[in-house]
């Protein structure tokens, strides 16, 4: 048995033809006879206390800036209908924001709880901090949990979807009904804004979707592999923190391990590594 790291081979062609067409899908090459800029650098609205309609998937924007910059609200949204958006929160939470769905959620979170507010469908994996729960605000109730993972989908007339995968999930309704439920895995609540059923044994595929063309967005590079590792119970590890500081943005549209790891490693001139626990290590060339 060998022990000597061996470096993976990557098929630069598909990599980078691959790479090519998400880069000139989202627009981010320039026009012939344009010369390209040297960095690339997220435009950032600030609004006070207002949305801005959206055009470009995937975008992010400052709500009610405040004085204090940690206090403030970021709206996250995703326009584009083929592709989930993902997004690692300030706990180290994990949220897959489905097509025409909206997300508000603080730069970081306060004391004692954590709160977000949803609009559309999403995919949340909670990291469990028992002192700070995390709570999802919808127009007729709350969800809480405090380390689970679920899918959410906002309806019309205020209501919702809850299909809870691991955990317990409690429902606080607002009034008229004024009650918590208690929702348990493969569990469904279906809210019609009215009155709300439980569904047992419901089949947990239909959370699946998240994994189809997951974007990331101006992610750094060591939140982009703990998400994939979630996924693909994969082991990509970035042991040098400046190389796991660099931000990334990018869409997976094939759910292939190693055509993942060839992108990675070709659209931030990376070296990708395997050891011999089986893990693959990314290191700058």
């Amino acid at each position: 048995m060998k022990t000597k790291d061996k470096t993976i081979p990557v098929d630069t062609d598909k990599a980078w033809q691959q790479l090519h067409s998400r880069l000139e899908s989202d627009g981010l090459l320039p026009e012939r006879g344009e010369s390209a800029p040297s960095v690339r650098r997220p435009v950032w609205l600030q609004l006070a206390a207002t949305f801005l309609l959206l055009v470009a998937a995937g975008t992010i924007i400052w709500l009610w800036p405040g004085r204090n910059p940690k206090a403030s609200m970021l709206a996250m949204s995703n326009t584009d209908s083929e592709q989930t958006l993902v997004k690692l929160l300030a706990d180290g939470s994990v949220v897959y924001l489905a097509a025409n769905a909206t997300l508000a959620y603080p730069v970081e979170f306060a004391p004692g709880e954590r709160r977000v507010n949803l609009q559309g469908e999403a995919f949340f994996e909670v990291e469990h901090q028992a002192a700070q729960p995390f709570r999802v605000e919808l127009e007729m109730a709350t969800i809480e949990v405090l380390g689970t993972s679920f899918n959410l989908k906002s309806l019309e007339n205020n209501g919702f979807e809850l299909l809870v995968e691991e955990g317990l999930v409690q429902v606080q309704f607002q009034k008229p009904l004024n009650e918590k439920v208690l929702v348990a895995p493969r569990e469904m609540l279906v809210f019609s804004g009215e009155t709300y059923q439980k569904i047992s044994g419901t089949d947990l595929e239909l959370t699946l979707w998240r994994q189809n063309r997951m974007h990331f967005k101006d992610e750094s590079l060591e939140n982009v592999l703990s998400v994939i590792n979630r996924n693909y119970h994969s082991r990509l590890l970035v042991p040098d923190p400046l190389v796991a500081s660099r931000l990334l943005t990018v869409t997976f549209f094939e759910n292939d391990l190693p055509t993942i790891v060839e992108l990675i490693s070709l659209s931030m001139n990376l070296q990708a590594q395997l050891q011999p626990d089986s893990s693959i290590v990314f290191a700058a060339r």
